[in-house]
C-alpha cells in the first residue's frame, strides 16, 4: 500500500475534544433508531422490549439524539465551541451518572444499572478530556 496515509493520533486537547464530539454521531444513530422503533411499536412500549443496546425509554432516546446532534455539530462544523460543549456535556452526564447510582427513575427517564454502566465512563472520559487535559503542558510550551 504505497501512498496510504494512516490517520494521525490526536496530539492536543482540541484534537481529543473534536474526536469525542465526532464520535457522538453514534448517539444520533442510536437515538434515531430508537425513536423510529418507538414510532412503530408505540411510545408506551417497554424499553425492555427493545433490542439489546437500545433499551432506553423514549425520553432517554431524545436526550441521546439531541446531545449527539449538538456534539456532532461542534465536532464537524464549529470546532471553536467544541470544548465548551464537552464541558457542559460532562457536567450533565456526570449528573445523570450520580443520580442514577442512587435512583433508577428521574427527570422522566428510567436509568438502571446498564445505563449507569455507560454514563460513568462516558462522563469520566469526557471530563478527563474537557477538564483534565487543560492541566497538561502543551507541546509548544518553552522550558
Amino acid at each position: 500500500m504505497t501512498g496510504a496515509k494512516l490517520p494521525r493520533f490526536p496530539a492536543s486537547q482540541q484534537d481529543w475534544v473534536l474526536l469525542y464530539c465526532r464520535v457522538m454521531a453514534l448517539f444520533v444513530v442510536q437515538g434515531g433508531i430508537l425513536l423510529a422503533l418507538y414510532g412503530m411499536r408505540g411510545f408506551g412500549a417497554s424499553p425492555d422490549s427493545m433490542p439489546p443496546g437500545l433499551r432506553l425509554d423514549p425520553m432517554h432516546a431524545v436526550i441521546h439524539l439531541v446531545t449527539g446532534l449538538i456534539g456532532s455539530y461542534f465536532g464537524f462544523r464549529r470546532p471553536s465551541g467544541a470544548l465548551t460543549f464537552l464541558r457542559v456535556f460532562t457536567i450533565f452526564y456526570l449528573g445523570l451518572a450520580i443520580f442514577g447510582t442512587f435512583t433508577n427513575m428521574h427527570f422522566g427517564m428510567q436509568l438502571e444499572f446498564e445505563e449507569n454502566a455507560f454514563h460513568w465512563p462516558l462522563s469520566l472520559i469526557a471530563g478527563a478530556i474537557a477538564f483534565g487535559m487543560s492541566f497538561l503542558p502543551s507541546k509548544n510550551a518553552s522550558a
